[in-house]
């Protein structure tokens, strides 16, 4: 097969998949919003089953679920049937995946769910189904082709199923409390959690400042101090009146009287952060405004300091 046949299938075979999608979107009825809410106000975990890839499309929702708040394990059917049945508690909820909707694995996970009197939610694609009868609520999956040239092996069915889960969380999330703060209280960790990182997280209280009434060398001495390459001139109430930096120190050196008033050479709007700025976001911003250290205010009001090193570290 030449590269270009080659090329060909592959976009044939995301373009079966995404007409797929498209009708499962338009599919979506009251079955999805019930689900929801049921997710919604469970009090235990939910519990997510399948045999083969739908069993590896369950733990990829289950991990979704848990990694938004929202306790969530992958039970193997055939370890149920064995004696992992004990994990399965009243408060419980239970979803299903099999696109047939018959296979026989699941039948006594199903039956002792059923004893248990336990809500189950079916992701297959038959309403007639043995899963889909003994279902509270059925999420069915519009009718659809297998991607491969045989139209057996599960692909188009198990992105269906996948982007159904992914559906089912993300509006559990929408009417939760949960927000980046709570993602990052999860993701403590990897590339994620330093993505959802705050400058509060990281910022320095001890902030370089003189008050409006300090002389130049005066602010040349904190600065030395502190070591942020500036110093925040504040007013009589303690708000944020102006700031020098080193840069304007060189810049004005031999024509400036070192005894003169710091304002005399400050600049009058400094660029200003929230506390809740994601760290990413303010390397952004300072890299905009072409400085390397950035204040974090509350109501004008300076409450700390990060300089772009330390934010490239927490990156």
């Amino acid at each position: 097969m030449n590269k270009s046949k080659i090329k060909k299938v592959g976009q044939d075979v995301i373009k079966l998949e995404s007409i797929a999608l498209s009708k499962l979107s338009k599919s979506l009825d009251k079955n999805f919003v019930e689900a929801v809410e049921l997710i919604s106000q469970l009090n235990g975990k939910i519990i997510i089953s399948g045999v083969g890839k739908s069993g590896n499309i369950a733990g990829k929702i289950a991990a979704s679920f848990t990694s938004t708040g929202i306790p969530a394990i992958y039970l193997n059917p055939v370890d149920a049937s064995h004696g992992d049945m004990g994990i399965i508690d009243k408060n419980d909820l239970l979803i299903i995946l099999s696109n047939s909707g018959e296979t026989h694995e699941l039948t006594d996970l199903i039956n002792f769910s059923k004893k248990k009197k336990l809500k189950i939610i079916s992701i297959t694609s038959s309403n007639k189904s043995l899963l889909s009868k003994n279902s509270d609520i059925n999420l069915i999956i519009p009718h659809h082709l297998e991607a491969d040239k045989l139209q057996t092996i599960p692909t188009t069915s198990t992105t269906m199923s996948l982007a159904l889960g992914d559906a089912l969380c993300c509006s559990v999330l929408s009417i939760r409390k949960f927000d980046k703060k709570s993602f990052r209280e999860l993701h403590p960790g990897g590339k994620i959690g330093k993505k959802l990182k705050t400058l509060n997280e990281i910022m320095d209280t001890d902030i370089p400042s003189i008050q409006s009434n300090s002389s130049i060398i005066d602010a040349v001495l904190i600065m030395t101090e502190k070591k942020y390459g500036c110093v925040v001139v504040l007013d009589n109430k303690k708000k944020i009146k102006g700031i020098i930096t080193d840069g304007d120190l060189r810049r004005s050196i031999s024509k400036i009287d070192m005894k003169k008033k710091a304002t005399s050479i400050m600049k009058s709007k400094p660029i200003v952060a929230k506390s809740n700025l994601l760290v990413s976001s303010a390397i952004v911003l300072m890299n905009k405004y072409s400085i390397t250290s950035l204040i974090i205010a509350n109501h004008n009001k300076p409450i700390g300091i990060v300089n772009l090193k330390k934010c490239l570290e927490n990156d």
